[in-house]
C-alpha cells in the first residue's frame, strides 16, 4: 500500500504537472479553493474528468479557509454545508477515492460549549454523506494537540464512510503526543489518509521531506504497522518540493524501487 501515492496538485494547475505526477507512479489530490470550486464551469469539470482518466487513482482536497461545520450560527453552518456538498459532489462525478476536509474546531470559542460544537459538526458530516454515495470523506488534524476531537467526531457521526487523515507535517507542530500514539488511538481503523510534508517544529512550513526534523523512518514504521488499509498523499508547495519530496519517499519509503508506471513500460 506504500505505492497509492498521491501528489497534492492545485486544480487549475493539473494540466501542466499532470505528466510530473504520472512520471512518479502517483496519482493527484486535486486541490480547489472555495472561490474556485463556485467557479468551475461543467467545460472545465469534464477536462478534469479527461486529464484524471489517466491515472488509476486519484483523491480530492476540499476548501478548507472559512469552513466552519460546527458553527453555532445556521447561515454560517450553512454555506459551509453548501460549499462541502460542492466538493463531494464534485469528487463522486470524477470517481475521487476520497475527499479531505477540515473540521476547524476551534477551542477559543467552543470548550466550554463542545458537546454542541460536536452535534452539530457530525449533523454536518453525517448530513453530506447521506445525501451522496461515493468517496470517503477524510476529517484532516490542523492544530490538535490530541486525536481526542476527531474521535469524537468520527464517532458521533457513525458513518463508515467518514474516516481520518492524519497530518505530519501539522502534527509536528501542533501534537502534544506521538504520533505512534495518536495512531494506536484511531480504533475502529476502517482507512487512515495521511498527508506526507516536512518542518521544524515551529511553524506548518510544508518543506520537502527530509528538509525538516520529523523521524520520517519511524513514521514508516507506524504507517506499515497498521493492520488497516491506508493511502499517502506529499504535500508540496513548489515543484522544487514535490521532486524532492517523491525523491525521497522512493528512496525511504519505497527503497528505491521504480514507479508503476514505468515498470509497466
Amino acid at each position: 500500500m506504500l505505492e497509492d501515492l498521491f501528489v497534492r496538485v492545485e486544480g487549475e494547475r493539473l494540466a501542466e504537472q499532470a505528466a510530473a505526477v504520472a512520471a512518479a507512479g502517483a496519482g493527484p489530490e486535486v486541490y480547489f479553493a472555495a472561490e474556485r470550486l463556485r467557479r468551475l464551469t461543467a467545460r472545465a469539470a469534464a477536462d478534469l474528468r479527461r486529464l484524471l482518466a489517466g491515472f488509476p487513482a486519484h483523491t480530492l482536497h476540499a476548501p478548507f479557509v472559512d469552513v466552519w461545520p460546527g458553527a453555532a450560527d445556521p447561515a454560517v453552518r450553512a454555506l459551509s454545508l453548501e460549499t462541502m456538498r460542492r466538493a463531494l459532489g464534485l469528487a463522486a462525478d470524477l470517481g475521487s477515492r476520497l475527499v479531505v476536509m477540515h473540521y476547524n474546531y476551534d477551542p477559543i470559542y467552543y470548550r466550554q460549549g463542545f458537546a454542541g460544537w460536536l452535534e452539530r459538526a457530525a449533523e454536518f458530516y453525517a448530513t453530506l454523506l447521506d445525501e451522496r454515495d461515493g468517496p470517503l470523506i477524510a476529517l484532516e488534524n490542523i492544530a490538535d494537540p490530541t486525536p481526542y476531537v476527531a474521535l469524537q467526531l468520527i464517532a458521533r457521526a457513525a458513518r463508515p464512510r467518514l474516516v481520518h487523515c492524519f497530518d505530519f507535517g501539522h502534527h509536528q507542530v501542533f501534537g502534544r503526543i506521538p504520533f505512534p500514539e495518536w495512531l494506536f488511538y484511531l480504533s475502529p481503523r476502517g482507512h487512515i489518509h495521511f498527508h506526507l510534508h516536512d518542518n521544524h517544529g515551529g511553524r506548518d512550513d510544508h518543506l520537502a521531506l527530509g528538509a525538516g526534523s520529523i523521524d520520517w523512518v519511524e513514521a514508516r514504521a507506524a504507517i506499515t504497522s497498521l493492520a488497516c488499509p491506508f493511502t499517502i498523499a506529499l504535500e508540496p508547495k513548489s515543484a522544487a518540493t514535490r521532486d524532492a519530496s517523491i525523491a525521497y519517499y522512493r528512496t525511504h519509503f519505497l527503497g528505491c524501487r521504480e514507479p508503476r508506471s514505468r515498470r509497466r513500460a
